[in-house]
């Protein structure tokens, strides 16, 4: 599928591409610490005070570690917890998970909602604005060969999101094992872009899983949430409207870009993932050929937020910091290479035009909470695309949703600028970002805090 740096429809645009790993011989950057065993001999505590982070000036602590998720392949995943930083023992836990497919979530961490940030001189800070202030925060790089998870034998990469669960579901369930503290809080899910396929594929195994009396833990889903999601492909790849109607293509492109919309959505149809991936390189990125068409008629790099050129600059400070000797060691990684190549995205390439079951999504919308959110700015999962799927979903409120109100939603009630726009369904809420694009939390981080706690607290605007 994949020549050069292709990935399909999605560029990991944070960062270059490599892979950082060796550090000089004379460096100490301590051993990489892997937790399962201690699960295995009942080592529990032990466990707990090995994955302690010490990272000054930072003072809150914090947890890191390797989950072996396939033994076989040598497969292991890393993870970096933060304990909710107002004491709440009840605090509900938030896992997040980046796209890509091959992103980081440490990304997440250090550049969107985490409670450390990396300043401009690579100094340490908290951020002021972090989801962690009220709620328990776990970052796993995800999938196996993403940033700090790897494996040992390319049959550990994830093909498949059936794949992408079963890591992921062992990688949790082994988490709680060891943090039992938090095993009864309320799970939510969180992710955005390509994450709009992990989120729902590791809710639903979470889903079946817990149906199973003598499952090992069973974990507490109470919802999932999605921001700017690549979720259904065949529904949401219906470029050409939405490019014309915001002045980036005139009539005459409007009609080329259609007609390449409809090939890609041809191939879809017809299970020919890897002709749909070539299409629609050729349209965005330009990977294969080193140009693109909208590239070459827009003068557009990036399809993040369209009111910029390129992508924004000085977002992968975070990658120099945290594969700095000092700090591999603080977080138990040791001399372990840091991935951001494209292994991960050729892997899995004859996944990303196939969509979530509608099925799946389904049983997730009847049965938790939901939260759908765009940033109006972004092009490549725009709002208008993600409306094409959640239209066309058949669920137990699905004809509440087609009759139910927008509403204009500020995050105080005497703000001048108005935040947003929410619509509200039983549990199912769909909300829209002004001034905000593909990563809302970078965009728009104060109204992103406030959508996320109306949503775990059912406080919704009247």
């Amino acid at each position: 599928l994949f020549n050069g740096n292709i990935q399909g429809q999605f560029r990991r645009l944070s960062y270059p591409n490599g892979k950082h790993s060796i550090v000089k011989s004379n460096d100490d950057p301590g051993e990489p610490l892997f937790l399962t065993p201690y699960i295995e001999q009942g080592k529990i505590e032990e466990a707990r005070r090995l994955s302690s982070v010490e990272l000054p000036p930072f003072k809150r602590q914090s947890f890191s570690g390797y989950l072996t998720v396939n033994k076989e392949f040598n497969s292991n995943m890393f993870f970096w917890f933060f304990p909710a930083q107002n004491d709440n023992i009840n605090a509900p836990v938030l896992l997040w998970l980046q796209g890509g497919p091959g992103e980081t979530s440490l990304y997440g961490l250090f550049n969107e909602h985490g409670p450390i940030q990396i300043n401009t001189d690579e100094s340490l800070s908290e951020r002021s604005i972090t989801w962690n202030s009220l709620y328990n925060l776990l970052y796993i790089d995800n999938p196996v060969g993403t940033g700090y998870s790897f494996t040992s034998n390319d049959q550990g990469y994830a093909r498949s999101e059936d794949d992408v669960a079963r890591d992921l579901y062992s990688a949790l369930t082994q988490f709680f094992q060891i943090y039992t503290d938090y095993v009864s809080n309320s799970f939510y899910i969180t992710g955005e872009s390509y994450a709009g396929k992990y989120v729902p594929s590791i809710g639903y195994k979470i889903h079946i899983e817990n149906q199973n009396p003598q499952v090992k833990v069973k974990i507490n889903l109470v919802g999932l949430a999605m921001g700017n999601g690549w979720i259904d492909p065949y529904r949401q790849y219906v470029y050409g409207p939405l490019l014309y109607q915001i002045g980036l293509i005139d009539s005459e492109q409007l009609f080329y870009v259609n007609l390449q919309s409809d090939l890609v959505r041809y191939a879809i149809s017809q299970k020919r993932f890897s002709d749909a991936s070539k299409i629609s390189d050729s349209l965005f990125y330009g990977d294969l050929n080193n140009t693109s068409y909208l590239t070459n008629v827009t003068g557009l790099r990036a399809y993040y937020n369209y009111l910029q050129t390129d992508v924004t600059p000085n977002m992968n400070n975070y990658i120099k910091f945290i594969t700095n000797v000092d700090r591999r060691r603080q977080i138990h990684v040791g001399n372990l290479t840091f991935h951001d190549d494209d292994q991960v995205a050729i892997n899995l390439g004859n996944d990303i035009f196939q969509s979530i079951p509608s099925q799946q999504l389904t049983i997730l919308f009847d049965n938790y909470k939901i939260l759908i959110y765009n940033g109006l700015l972004d092009i490549i999962c725009a709002e208008s695309l993600t409306l094409n799927w959640i239209s066309d979903l058949q669920w137990s409120h699905s004809n509440e949703y087609k009759n139910a109100i927008r509403q204009i939603w500020k995050v105080n009630s005497t703000d001048d600028q108005i935040a947003g726009y929410i619509k509200i369904v039983n549990k199912f809420m769909l909300a829209s970002i002004r001034n905000a694009g593909h990563r809302v939390p970078i965009g728009q981080p104060r109204a992103m805090f406030d959508l996320l706690k109306r949503f775990i607290e059912l406080t919704f605007i009247n």
